[in-house]
């Protein structure tokens, strides 16, 4: 019986031990290589970008050191559905993405403007998709605009028109191919940032969009799944003191001297 007992004891004592480094160990994220928010290197490794900012200063606030990857997209996400990364930094959440990942509150959120040239006829507001009827409108290749847009597409026989870049479209709008672009600003802001002139000769409104939310998405079958309401904690904290406001402040990532 004391040998059973110095036996559970030491069993327990490795499991405390063990338990004890695996908490120092860092949690694997990963995102793609998607500027201004993420940035990699050669080897894969993040160096750069509000995404990759915001990870940094909720690793330090939670006291758990966090390794960023650089992926490809789709790679990602079927990792971070297996497993075998602890989660995804930063993503919008949907009900595929929910299966698999535990969603963080809102870091920052974002919605799609319909931007125009200054001086044409067609640049206004539109609160419905259906306000585009007869409109070229262009979009990016390959971004998700959303289940309502595509339903408007069509059931209003919408004009789409694409482009593989939002700086091609921007230079498409300047050209008078297409009559309205559809992109947030964020994204605008930084594809016109080497191009003042071209950004002068812009203008956007309001559109049918709603506001969509950028989060941390944790992985179910990760080790970063118990963590979520201690993130979540923390990103309030950092909405409230004006960290979320002072990353976002910054210049994009290749910009900074």
């Amino acid at each position: 019986m004391k040998v059973l007992g110095c036996f559970l004891f030491l069993f327990f004592s490795f499991q405390a031990v063990y338990g004890d480094e695996l908490s120092d160990e860092p949690l694997l994220f990963c995102n793609s290589h998607w500027p201004p928010y993420s940035y990699g290197n050669d080897d894969g490794l993040a160096i750069g970008g509000y995404a990759v900012d915001f990870l940094h200063e909720v690793s330090g606030r939670i006291a758990r050191p966090v390794e960023l990857r650089i992926l490809p997209w789709l790679r990602c996400l079927k990792m971070a559905e297996d497993g075998d990364v602890d989660g995804i930094m930063l993503l919008t959440e949907n009900e595929e993405r929910k299966q698999f990942l535990l969603m963080s509150r809102p870091i920052i959120s974002d919605a799609n403007l319909l931007w125009y040239r200054i001086d044409s006829p067609h640049a206004l507001p539109r609160p419905r998709f259906a306000d585009l009827q007869g409109l070229r409108i262009g979009v990016v290749t390959g971004f998700n605009y959303g289940e309502p847009f595509n339903t408007a597409v069509v059931q209003s026989n919408l004009m789409v028109d694409e482009a593989p870049s939002i700086l091609g479209n921007f230079r498409r709008l300047d050209r008078h191919w297409i009559d309205v672009f559809l992109v947030n600003r964020m994204a605008a802001d930084y594809a016109l940032h080497d191009y003042p002139l071209l950004k002068a000769r812009m203008v956007a409104h309001e559109g049918p969009f709603e506001s969509v939310g950028f989060r941390i998405g944790l992985a179910k079958a990760g080790r970063a799944a118990g963590l979520l309401a201690d993130i979540d904690k923390v990103l309030e904290d950092m909405r409230e003191d004006g960290t979320i406001d002072r990353i976002m402040l910054e210049e994009p990532f290749e910009y900074r001297r």
